[in-house]
């Protein structure tokens, strides 16, 4: 019995440092170049991050099992229908096992590309070990702020921070 209390509180430990070293990583991105990837939109054509240079740009990763992940992009892609004109694209990354999940992420009929992360190595590139997990990206193509997690209200946070970057 001693033993397992051992081996469970260095196996919990291990797990903390993990998560936070998880944690750390997506934070460590803040302020460095964005990663730059190609992925196959669900509408079938290739796009680069790196095509998005001089527009801010809202890179979110997401999965439709995750109810979040949907309320969010709901509330992102009204924000980019808005500032659109201003320089604003939303990228929706799917975590996603096949294409055609990943293009019912949207709901279909999306206004923004979908993109399928098949084996998810974009999601390593920008460390996601959960979703939803939205990355702000400057028109000069640097992270600037990487949100994890979604609460309803955290929207205003999103808006506030596109406005920054549309301002500089």
């Amino acid at each position: 019995m001693i033993r397992w209390a051992v081996s469970f509180k260095a196996l919990t430990a291990a797990a903390c440092t993990l998560l936070v070293g998880v944690a750390m990583a997506a934070a460590q991105l803040t302020g460095t170049a964005a990663p730059d990837f190609v992925l196959k939109s669900v509408s079938g054509q290739n796009l680069r991050l790196s095509e998005f240079r001089g527009e801010v740009v809202m890179l979110t990763f997401g999965a439709t099992w995750c109810g979040d992940c949907r309320a969010q992009l709901t509330h992102l892609a009204e924000m980019q229908t808005r500032y659109r004109d201003a320089g604003v694209e939303l990228l929706a990354v799917s975590l996603d096992q096949t294409a055609k999940q990943a293009g019912e992420l949207s709901g279909g009929g999306a206004a923004f590309p979908v993109l399928h992360d098949a084996g998810g190595e974009v999601g390593r590139l920008y460390a996601v070990a959960k979703v939803p997990v939205v990355v702000l990206i400057d028109r000069e193509g640097v992270v600037r702020k990487v949100f994890e997690g979604y609460r309803r209200g955290n929207e205003s946070q999103y808006l506030e921070s596109v406005q920054t970057l549309l301002r500089e």
